[in-house]
């Protein structure tokens, strides 16, 4: 018996470790695979940033772009999940998502992609399962909660308005897991109904405000089936479903069924398949031409597959489908929804997000792209994305996301990476910026690569960018004074009129870094343990070489030492022994006098964990600053409660001094490991040590480098610039030519 198999049987309530089920969700005894999303189950990201930290989260992407997010708070009802999504365009041509929501549905204009508007929320019953699907100006949700089918009317949803015609049930019918539409025949088909075996129930929208049940195949349990009319060919005028199926809630004999459903009376199955290692046939959706079928098996990853894995069966003959082999995009993440269009394959897959994959050869598709909503791995598990619509009109993407809600994005077919991004700039000097793009799936207009900039948050200024030659730009950042700062991106335009840019780069002017205090934590020095109000009763900061524990380091940061300062740092294999327990403790440094210099920096590299035992993530490290011995501290920076610095790990952090505190003979730092939870288990560490600040002495204009700035230097650089040396290089543009000297002349102008 396989890993999957044995989580789908009978569980008890309190094996839910993922988190508790949602009210109006199936008992653990259902007969789909509903009860492995409760045991993976996680609590709603209610908000676009990381719990406890000022971070944004950061989705993994290529040749796709983030329009706009809208994370489940910010739905209206306290939203405990996402599930299905769907779209749809009104009469005048706006468009919109339609977002299923734990406790019914959300309707959200998307027309401008980067400024959603949430129209309404059609409550529902509460259930981590909706689905929904259009025809006409008719929305039809589903749910495992019950409800029936719930009719909601879409005509005025221009006006901002959205209308729930009805809760339609009948012939017993209360919960389902799925709905498909056929908008050709105006038939909607319910999948995993309660009713008719779970297999698939007909129902006519002649009248759109009363669906009416019309007829069933219900030889076995259906999870999803998609439905369409052929209008050509042997086929013509004939109704067929694919259903993804199986006998005992779709755990025997699970793989595709082709049912005739054009009569409604009299449905039939014409062919059925499977496939070598099958698990569970979840979905599976007809390339465009209908001369294939792709299948998404949902449980085959982790168990019989190793990676991803799409099933691609030849349809051409409706009677005798045909195995062709498989497409992946070599993640281990669980497929489950996709659709087929513009020759492309959309696929949501859990934890690595959706991708696309080009279709052009249909038995061998090839990945071009993807957007992970899910920031964390790409385990085989039930988080992230359940699924997507790729037909809107203007070619944006929507997303649905268990955990983050709905997101907005587009295909991009150009890529931008910066090549030369400097951060740190001498002084009065052109800093060049390159760019290399790459031309997937798509053109760019080479004459719109922009450099764009901002000095010191003032107006934004663009230079457009010299080609290199093999799809490389060039531009400089003009010359500017110490501490100056420097914001920056690169932007262009596809030949389809996509806007690209690449990530905004920080850059700060400053001259070569005087280090004045370069401490390494291998002696003692002047540096004290304990202040006013510790109370921890274990965890003392102790100076030693650290003995790992997972919570605590094994090493310190530096190569050239072993020592640190750590909260303890010993262990006997226990890791809550030597934590810091029950308060706080203080580390101190020296009294440092900074008064010589012209604005000192503080680097330092620190330990903090905080994100395991019984009760994590509440609690935090503090990095303060004094100006007057320690008589009053100012708070730096604060690491935690949670967020990625709770986790462990040494990261580096550099703090302007001024920022914090006035700079003078009697500068102090502290830090702080602080136990303010019940059961957490906390551990911090401080290694390496620096204050330092930069000599802006060094003047481009002053080219002989003699201290003064005269004719001498303008002869000095034409002399350069007449042998083709790489120092008269002004603008930094990689070449020696006109436009060097013009750079140098108004640097000499401006002088030093």
């Amino acid at each position: 018996m396989f890993r999957r198999c044995v989580r789908a049987i009978a569980l008890p309530v309190l094996c839910f470790a993922g988190g508790a089920a949602m009210a109006g969700d199936p008992p653990t005894t259902a007969g789909d695979e509903d009860v492995l999303k409760l045991l993976d189950q996680q609590p709603p990201v209610l908000v676009k940033h990381q719990p406890g930290g000022g971070e944004r989260e950061v989705f993994d992407s290529h040749n796709m772009t983030l329009l706009s997010w809208l994370s489940l708070g910010d739905f209206p009802g306290g939203q405990g999940a996402g599930n299905d999504c769907w779209g749809y365009v009104s009469p005048s041509g706006r468009e919109y998502a339609i977002m299923g929501l734990q406790k019914g549905f959300g309707f959200v204009e998307v027309t401008d992609p980067s400024n959603p508007v949430i129209v309404g929320v059609i409550t529902g019953p509460s259930s981590t399962w909706h689905d929904v699907k259009v025809i006409g100006h008719y929305a039809y949700g589903v749910s495992e909660g019950g409800s029936g089918i719930q009719v909601m009317d879409m005509s005025n949803l221009d006006n901002g308005s959205v209308t729930l015609v009805r809760n339609m049930t009948q012939q017993g019918h209360s919960s389902t897991h799925n709905i498909a539409s056929n908008p050709d025949s105006g038939y909607l088909y319910l999948v995993g109904a309660n009713i008719q075996n779970g297999g698939l129930v007909a129902v006519s929208t002649a009248n759109p405000e009363m669906p009416t049940i019309v007829g069933a195949w219900s030889q076995m349990y259906v999870h999803d089936a998609q439905v369409v009319t052929y209008d050509s060919g042997p086929y013509a005028g004939r109704e067929i479903a694919y259903c993804l199926s199986g006998f005992s809630g779709g755990w025997s004999q699970t793989g595709l069924r082709i049912v005739d459903v054009t009569d409604k009376g009299n449905m039939f199955t014409i062919s059925t398949v499977s496939w070598t290692g099958a698990r569970y046939a979840h979905q599976g959706w007809l390339s465009e031409d209908r001369q294939y079928f792709y299948i998404n098996d949902e449980l085959d990853e982790g168990d019989s597959v190793g990676v991803t894995t799409t099933r691609i069966f030849d349809v051409s003959d409706i009677t005798n489908p045909v195995f062709m082999g498989t497409f992946t995009s070599g993640k281990p993440a669980i497929d489950h929804n996709l659709y087929t269009h513009d020759g492309k394959i959309f696929e949501s897959n859990y934890r690595s997000g959706l991708r696309v994959f080009d279709a052009t050869n249909p038995v061998a598709p090839v990945e071009i792209a993807y957007f992970d909503t899910y920031p964390g791995d790409d385990a085989a598990q039930f988080n992230g994305t359940w699924s997507n619509y790729p037909y809107l009109p203007s070619g944006i993407i929507l997303i649905s996301d268990i955990e983050r809600g709905l997101f907005i994005v587009r295909l991009v077919g150009v890529s931008l990476e910066l090549v030369d991004a400097p951060t740190e700039l001498d002084p009065n000097t052109p800093a060049p910026v390159t760019v290399h793009l790459t031309e997937d799936f798509d053109t760019y207009d080479q004459g719109s690569v922009t450099l764009n900039y901002s000095l010191n948050g003032g107006a934004d200024v663009q230079i457009a960018m010299a080609d290199m030659g093999g799809d490389t730009y060039s531009a400089a950042l003009p010359g500017a004074s110490c501490f100056d700062t420097y914001d920056y991106f690169v932007s262009a335009t596809t030949d389809a009129g996509d806007a690209l840019t690449t990530d905004t780069v920080h850059a700060l002017v400053a001259g070569e870094k005087v280090i004045s205090v370069d401490y390494d934590g291998e002696t003692t020095g002047s540096w004290t343990v304990g202040d006013t109000g510790d109370n921890a009763s274990t965890g003392i900061w102790n100076r030693q070489n650290p003995v790992g524990t997972g919570a605590q380091p094994e090493d310190d940061v530096s190569t050239d030492g072993v020592n640190c300062w750590v909260t303890d740092g010993r262990s006997d294999g226990n890791v809550g022994t030597y934590d810091v327990d029950s308060g706080k403790t203080t580390l101190k440094s020296p009294v440092y006098d900074l008064s010589g210099l012209a604005d000192p920096y503080v680097g330092v590299w620190v330990w903090y964990s905080n994100n395991a035992g019984s009760d994590p993530n509440n609690d935090t490290f503090r990095i303060d600053f004094s100006g007057n011995s320690g008589s009053t501290w100012t708070n730096a920076k604060t690491l935690g409660p949670a967020g990625e610095y709770a986790n462990g790990g040494w990261f580096y952090h550099e703090i302007r001094v001024a920022d914090i505190v006035t700079p003078g003979a009697t500068f102090r730092a502290r830090f702080v490991a602080d136990d303010a939870g019940s059961g957490s288990i906390v551990e911090g560490a401080v290694d390496e040590l620096t204050i330092f600040d930069y000599d802006c002495t060094d003047c481009v204009a002053d080219f002989n480098g003699d201290g003064a700035v005269n004719t001498q230097d303008v002869l000095a650089f034409l002399n350069a610039w007449n042998a083709g040396d790489s120092s008269a290089d002004i603008n930094g543009d990689g070449s020696v030519n006109t436009q060097d000297v013009l750079a140098y002349l108004n640097l000499w102008n401006a002088g030093c």
